[in-house]
């Protein structure tokens, strides 16, 4: 079992620090409006990777293997997702900084759209749906404890870090990021990377 338990630690840990749509989010928040932003963010992309562990360990797995078309349309509704959240962000312009020196108000969304960001994620679904019970040991437990267990500890995994990288990046940043050029040229990088991310999946699912 503690073979088993790395393997997937690895795993998550390594899906986790690949900068993907959540990871993006955390980190365009984090700069403009510091902590409390990154922190709700990250607050909230957990939550919804605590929905699909509670989907898995009820055997939601099981109806979108019955049924792969419905597992596809809820994947290109987390694409269209992914496209509007680089709309915003290309849109966010310069506005990371308030005037002066001052934080930026934090967005009161941060937490909802955190939320949706893991819950309208493909690469989440497909680790919750697909990856996830391939670490199942039927002789430890029974199934649903398994995926409440080892769902939870991932869950917690993006928290953790995407909550530290969010930190990490509020700092001296921000201050770069007063000017409002830097900002802007920023949020554009942001946007760009969401949308090749959303791209590469649409050509990924189309190949």
């Amino acid at each position: 079992m503690a073979a088993n338990t790395l393997l997937f630690l690895i795993t998550i840990l390594s899906l986790i620090i690949v900068p993907g749509p959540d990871m993006l989010y955390v980190t365009s928040r984090a700069l403009a409006s510091g902590k409390p932003a990154a922190l709700k963010a990250s607050v909230g992309i957990a939550g919804g990777y605590v929905v699909f562990t509670v989907l898995v360990a009820a055997g939601f797995q099981s109806l979108f293997l019955a049924e792969p078309r419905l597992f596809q349309a809820i994947r290109w509704i987390g694409l269209a997702y992914l496209m509007y959240l680089a709309y915003r962000l290309f849109f966010a312009g310069g506005n990371w900084t308030a005037e002066g020196n001052e934080p930026a108000p934090v967005d009161t969304n941060d937490l909802k759209f955190g939320f949706l960001t893991s819950l309208l994620n493909p690469k989440g679904m497909f680790f919750y749906f697909s990856l996830l019970p391939q670490f199942y040991m039927p002789e430890v437990m029974p199934f649903w404890i398994y995926a409440l267990v080892f769902g939870m500890v991932a869950s917690l995994l993006c928290l953790i870090v995407y909550y530290g990288v969010g930190s990490l990046v509020s700092g001296p940043a921000r201050a770069w990021l007063a000017n409002s050029n830097n900002g802007k040229r920023v949020s554009m990088l942001a946007s760009l990377c969401v949308f090749a991310v959303g791209v590469s999946m649409v050509v990924a699912d189309m190949a």
